[in-house]
């Protein structure tokens, strides 16, 4: 068979053709490899009269199965048996999950790799990381991590949707369910993976693992290795295997044989967390580290701690001070676990913390971004106190008054559209109004309300989501629950209330963003400037009215002076001169308050973690 066809078949996770690969690459050591599938299981029988270490073989033949890239093998078992040296037999298990290998070795007698399980007299030893797939139990109380599963068991409880906490009859409820719905659909293809997680399962439930001592490690004799000559790489045959000359087989540049490999306790790869390890234990600090997805774990002896908070701040600190990239970790971790072992490898105490999203350089001097920290901090309130300026400016208040009567007749106008209302707002200072309701306005509004709603839950964006929602519930109680004259007070209180609140929101919206179809990373700033100037120009003019040095705003631009707004508020709805002053001098305090509690919030949003070191 050519080497073609032994590629595509191995890469469909064909059980013969992955063993014929091997066999070509294994065969000159005088080692020959049967191989067999089952579901998810690749289970390898290595047979040789002697092997190498165990460490550099495993690690060579889970490259070899990861370059291949089978999809459908997610668990590797693998027996080695040396016929003139039976202590060198072993077993073990791993589980190519996510690019990370969790092992389990069984009934070794031969050399494990440093990063293996730890025996009690190596526990505290801080050149030693922990292994990646230890049990963390809390003192007393018997949980175990589920990573301290056997890879296939752990693959089973996948399959079936379950967690270890389940029962054999959980088991056997999701097993008979599932099957069911899988025939009524006709995937009988699908039951196959189904029946061997059940059985899987079952068996280890009814045959639970008895657990063994650690083997004591032993160094290992690199020097050994050259012993194996130099390895065939992947996918090159013997030549009468391919019908092709001996010289025109070229080897694989991308191929690194597993002889050549370093130990794994020296691989950062093997511990991408390494880098972070030596930096605390050149402080002085014993610690060991292991990075579990986006978790970083860092352990240390119990006997070392005094004051567990104290200890976990000084931790955080040196964290936020470290370049992430640059020792390996990435953006990826979000949480910090901080625990105390004792001497049986039992945690004593344990600190859970939620590391802050650290903005790149990218996104501070980036005026777009919305994590920009100068922006948020500097930027925003600067905004607002050029609104103040232009409203100290007589001349420019008076150019830029047409900002404040087009929001003026948007307050209208949204009381209206809420009110399931027709209105169409006019930068001259009028809004036309229908005064009965339109069935046509209120599903037009509450489709959009729900496309704002679709957007926001698609790009993860809560905002707009909580934004959507409550403007959907007012909009249902001003349309169909709302009285017509409720209605005609509200249209009318609208205009300078809307000068309030509108420009409120229009500010607080600076800090979130909104879907990619209302995009407005550019639009924010000008639009904080002109709320900015129409919020503080209603904002001083209240407060000058409630200490008696202005006049309440009555008349109108247009027409008769009756049709102002507060002449309606005071002629048609009985509003008193008091009334109409503290009512609006309340919303302009609420607003005032809601603008420093968002300012304040994106503060500390992007400082608490300074605020914690500062607590502690």
């Amino acid at each position: 068979m050519t080497l073609s066809v032994w590629q595509e078949q191995a890469k469909e996770g064909d059980a013969e053709a992955i063993a014929a690969l091997l066999n070509q690459s294994l065969t000159a050591q005088g080692i020959k490899v049967r191989a067999e599938r089952e579901s998810y299981c690749l289970n390898l029988w290595l047979t040789g009269a002697t092997l190498p270490p165990q460490p550099q073989l495993v690690d060579y033949l889970r490259r070899v199965i990861e370059r291949l890239q089978i999809d459908s093998i997610g668990i590797l078992h693998i027996e080695a048996e040396a016929t003139a040296a039976p202590d060198q037999s072993w077993t073990t298990e791993m589980a190519l999950l996510a690019g990370v290998v969790y092992q389990e070795a069984r009934g070794s007698n031969e050399v494990e790799a440093p990063s293996s399980r730890m025996t009690d007299s190596t526990a505290m030893d801080s050149r030693t990381p922990l292994a990646i797939g230890e049990a963390e139990t809390v003192e007393g109380d018997g949980v175990t991590d589920p990573k301290t599963l056997p890879p296939k068991v752990a693959r089973a409880y996948r399959e079936l949707n379950l967690t270890p906490e389940a029962s054999l009859a959980d088991i056997e409820r999701s097993y008979f369910k599932t099957k069911a719905a899988l025939l009524r659909q006709g995937k009988r293809a699908d039951l196959e993976p189904l029946k061997w997680a059940f059985t899987t399962l079952k068996d280890y439930l009814d045959h639970p693992p008895q657990p063994e001592p650690p083997p004591q490690a032993q160094p290992s004799d690199l020097g050994d290795l050259a012993a194996l000559g130099e390895w065939l790489p992947l996918g090159s045959l013997p030549p009468e295997a391919t019908g092709q000359a001996s010289h025109g087989s070229r080897p694989d540049p991308t191929f690194v044989p597993y002889s050549s490999a370093p130990p794994l306790a020296e691989d950062p790869s093997s511990n991408p967390a390494l880098p972070l390890q030596t930096l605390l234990q050149n402080r002085g600090l014993p610690a060991q580290v292991v990075l579990r997805a986006d978790q970083l774990h860092i352990r240390w002896p119990a006997v070392r701690v005094t004051n567990p908070k104290q200890t976990t701040a000084q931790i955080y600190a040196l964290l936020l001070q470290q370049d992430w990239v640059a020792l390996g970790l990435g953006d990826e971790v979000t949480t910090l676990v901080v625990a105390a072992l004792d001497s049986r490898n039992h945690v004593v105490w344990r600190q859970t913390l939620t590391l802050p999203q650290r903005p790149t350089v990218e996104e501070d001097t980036d005026l777009m971004s919305f994590n920009n920290r100068y922006s948020n901090g500097i930027i925003f309130p600067a905004l607002l106190v050029i609104g103040m300026l232009l409203n100290a400016m007589p001349i420019l208040d008076l150019l830029l008054r047409g900002i404040k009567i087009w929001i003026h007749e948007f307050g209208h106008a949204v009381i209206a559209w809420l009110a399931g209302r027709q209105a169409i707002p006019l930068p001259i200072g009028w809004t036309n109004v229908n005064p009965e309701r339109s069935v046509f306005v209120y599903l037009g509004v509450l489709i959009l309300l729900g496309l704002l709603y679709w957007s926001g839950q698609k790009e993860g964006k809560r905002w707009p989501m909580v934004l959507a929602v409550s403007l959907a519930v007012v909009q249902f109680a001003m349309t169909w629950l709302m009285s017509p004259t409720t209605f005609d007070m509200l249209f009318f209180f609208g205009g300078i209330g809307g000068e309030l609140y509108l420009s409120t929101l229009l500010m607080v919206s600076f800090f979130f963003p909104l879907p990619a179809y209302w995009r407005w990373d550019f639009y924010r700033y000008p639009v904080v400037i002109g709320a900015a100037f129409t919020f503080w120009g209603q904002f001083w003019l209240w407060k000058r009215i409630r200490m008696g040095r202005a006049s309440i705003p009555f008349g109108a631009m247009w027409g008769d002076t009756e049709h102002g707004d507060m002449n309606i508020l005071v002629n048609r709805h009985q509003w008193e001169p008091g009334q109409i002053i503290g009512t609006y001098n309340t919303i302009a305090n609420l607003c005032f308050l809601a603008l420093l509690g968002a300012y304040a919030y994106t503060l500390y949003r992007q400082h608490r973690h300074r605020l914690w070191l500062l607590w502690h």
